[in-house]
């Protein structure tokens, strides 16, 4: 069993070669950053998306380390409607994660290797108008929007779990799945439900490119105690921010900050590890191709805040048509 978790740990990470990511319901051009842009060169933007995390965590007690990655794939889709108006949607497709405890750290079924698949969930609808823009004809200028979106609750269509020789199955349709023994979370838990309102502002020229987002976020039905939502909740207002500069025709760095907002992976399942974790809240950045509203970003993080024990890459892949 544990030379087929490390194989499937090796697969993960060997798909970070292909991954891309997908941003909230709004079209976006930084990661965890909604634009107030209204595409002028198309009125559809498409987002299809992988998303890898790895994490190498010391184990107090024993010899060895908790490691483990996760794996994301989700699409998503805005499209412009006349000229001032865009709505849009995304969901994770399929989304799966691994987790191996060091040798020796205990025979319980709770300590033993454990992988899980989820397919279908975390959908989000949303739109936004722009009320002001002041552009030339390359589309370099200014222009802000407003917007809101809403996330159902709603649980994965259907997942499977499986902990040391423990398996189990749940989703949509089939029966509530509660915390145990052998699995202590419940990935097949409903998200909690939540709306979104936003203020954004966005800024393109020649080299330079910049968005910013006041967004407010609202958990209308909190998890219970007995069946919590298996993804972090975020409710609050939080400052976003984007920008980047471009050093080559087809080369861009740059970053992007969310803040306590919710993070790019915003539907991502919650993982029991050892030892405390923080919250991502920026990413370093790195932009690929010449073409507007469209090209490939390369984000770098660590969901610990510290890279020798974790870190999260992917690469987002925008098109326009």
């Amino acid at each position: 069993m544990r030379i087929v978790e490390y194989r499937i740990l090796a697969a993960a990470f060997l798909s970070a070669t292909i991954a891309v990511q997908a941003q909230a319901q709004f079209s976006s051009d930084f990661p965890g950053v909604p634009r107030a842009s209204i595409s002028i060169t198309s009125s559809h933007q498409n987002r299809t998306s992988w998303a890898l995390s790895g994490f190498r965590i010391p184990t107090s007690g024993t010899t060895g380390d908790t490691i483990g990655g996760g794996v994301r794939v989700g699409w998503g889709q805005s499209y412009r409607i006349a000229t001032q108006f865009e709505a849009g949607f995304d969901l994770t497709l399929l989304d799966g994660s691994a987790v191996v405890p060091p040798s020796g750290k205990g025979t319980d079924t709770a300590n033993k290797a454990y992988v899980r698949g989820l397919a279908g969930y975390g959908i989000r609808v949303g739109a936004k108008f722009r009320p002001i823009s002041s552009l030339d004809p390359d589309g370099y200028g200014y222009e802000v929007s407003i917007g809101g979106g809403f996330q159902p609750k709603l649980k994965a269509l259907y997942g499977v779990e499986r902990r040391g020789d423990s398996l189990r199955m749940g989703g949509q349709f089939s029966g509530d799945q509660k915390p145990n023994a052998a699995f202590q979370q419940n990935p097949f838990a409903s998200l909690s439900a939540s709306t979104i309102v936003a203020a954004m502002a966005s800024y393109r020229a020649r080299r330079v490119r910049g968005d910013a987002a006041l967004v407010s976020e609202s958990v209308s039905s909190p998890a219970t105690a007995t069946d919590p939502s298996p993804i972090r909740e975020v409710d609050g207002i939080s400052l976003r921010a984007g920008g980047s500069f471009r050093i080559l025709p087809s080369l861009a760095v740059g970053g992007s900050f969310w803040g306590s907002g919710s993070p790019p992976w915003w539907d991502e399942i919650q993982l029991g590890l050892p030892g405390k974790r923080k919250n991502e809240q920026f990413g370093f950045l790195l932009q690929f191709g010449s073409d507007p509203e469209s090209g490939i970003d390369l984000m770098l993080t660590s969901p610990t805040g510290k890279f020798s024990e974790s870190a999260r890459l992917f690469i987002r892949a925008r098109s326009t048509r």
